[in-house]
């Protein structure tokens, strides 16, 4: 791993930490500045810079990236308010969750960026929600029964029904474990709920292996992790954490994500870990350094749909991912839960409503047939030692 790579994850340890970065002898500050942009911590940078008088020659941009953030936060969050003003109003309860919650748990909430507002509701308020959302002007950007999202400039919100609409991995399924949210909802008053906190840590673990799993993970989602370690320390239950990652299979991820956080991160895990191969170690730091907020920056959209759908041919990839397997298209059509036999026809139903992709669509199938196999197989390998497929000592 680069110096720079190194670097960038220590500094953003440190910041969780409120503790100095230290020397950054050897960093070169425009690599730093790049990877920093691509993991969306530049305003974590600047506040780093200013507050610590690092890199006296190039910390003009870097202070003024902090600045840029702080004050784009402030103009989300207001907008924010009004629709969870609005939610009140009409009677929904919501649940904020991922990066809206997260942000509170670092030393300058307004530094914790996100691109959009996650919220669950009662699946009983959808049609109520859908209609609140036009009459406030929102575009949809999203269509599917478990997940609508809506859009304006500057502002973008998913409302779930569910949280796991898909399994992690075709070993990794946890939607039974997550399948009554509400159960573990803790109420804030009106119609605002959150997530008890060894729930929502449970939560936050299955959202990262699904994005590694998925295309990959930036290092803010680990950096997420120990900033809820040092938010909640002992007042989380972490014997029942740690039960409960066992029940659900996530144990072997955690693991490696944990070691990950306290090694390059600097937040010590508050659950005994297992030693992982450092070279296992070194390949995801790599992969997490370089591939930027969600993986995409370092694997294209074949090697990622290979990896995913595991079919080993390149034909059968593309034909899964314009034609889902019966499991994950009933999810989203749910008439095909009471009539199993109108799959062809809902089939039919999916390409039509994503007719303004299907340029997109065919840029992946062409992607998916020039995969690199070699780089495919290495991605597969990866995933396998950090606890996202078949278990490396046992095989199961």
């Amino acid at each position: 791993m680069d110096r720079e790579s190194e670097y960038l994850f220590r500094l953003m340890g440190a910041y969780v930490r409120g503790e100095a970065p230290g020397d950054a002898h050897g960093v070169e500050p425009e690599k730093l500045k790049h990877l920093a942009y691509i993991h969306y911590a530049a305003g974590i940078l600047g506040h780093m810079v200013m507050q610590y008088g690092l890199f006296p020659d190039h910390g003009a941009p870097f202070r003024q990236e902090c600045m840029v953030t702080i004050l784009r936060f402030g103009q989300r969050a207001a907008l924010a308010q009004a629709v969870f003003e609005a939610l009140e109003e009409a009677g929904i309860d919501y649940l904020p969750m991922k990066g809206y919650v997260v942000k509170d748990y670092y030393p300058v909430p307004e530094l914790r960026t996100y691109g959009d507002i996650d919220l669950l509701i009662r699946p009983a308020d959808r049609e109520k929600c859908h209609r609140l959302m036009l009459d406030r002007d929102y575009g949809i950007k999203t269509d599917w029964e478990p997940v609508y999202s809506y859009v304006k400039p500057m502002e973008h919100y998913e409302f779930h029904t569910e949280l796991l609409e898909t399994d992690i991995t075709e070993e990794l399924d946890c939607r039974a474990y997550f399948s009554d949210p509400w159960r573990h909802a803790v109420n804030r008053g009106g119609h605002h709920y959150e997530f008890s906190p060894e729930f929502h840590f449970m939560y936050l673990v299955a959202h990262l292996a699904k994005h590694v799993a998925a295309s990959g993970a930036g290092a803010r989602m680990y950096l997420d992790l120990g900033a809820f370690i040092l938010h909640f320390g002992p007042d989380a239950d972490w014997v029942r954490i740690r039960a409960d990652l066992e029940k659900t299979g996530l144990a072997g991820f955690a693991n490696t994500a944990l070691t990950f956080v306290e090694k390059y991160m600097g937040v010590a895990s508050p659950i005994d870990l297992e030693p992982v191969e450092e070279e296992v170690l070194e390949a995801l730091a790599s992969m997490t350094a370089h591939g930027g907020i969600f993986g995409k920056s370092d694997l294209d959209s074949g090697v990622n749909a290979m990896n995913s759908h595991r079919e080993g041919s390149r034909v059968r990839t593309v034909l899964r991912r314009l034609f889902p397997a019966a499991k994950t298209i009933r999810r989203r059509y749910t008439y095909l839960q009471k009539c199993p036999w109108l799959l062809p026809a809902a089939w039919v139903h999916r390409l039509f409503l994503t007719r303004k992709t299907w340029t997109d669509h065919a840029r992946e199938a062409r992607s998916i047939m020039d995969a690199d196999m070699e780089k495919v197989r290495r991605v597969r390998s990866l995933h396998g030692a950090i606890g996202l497929g078949k278990d490396r000592k046992s095989g199961k």
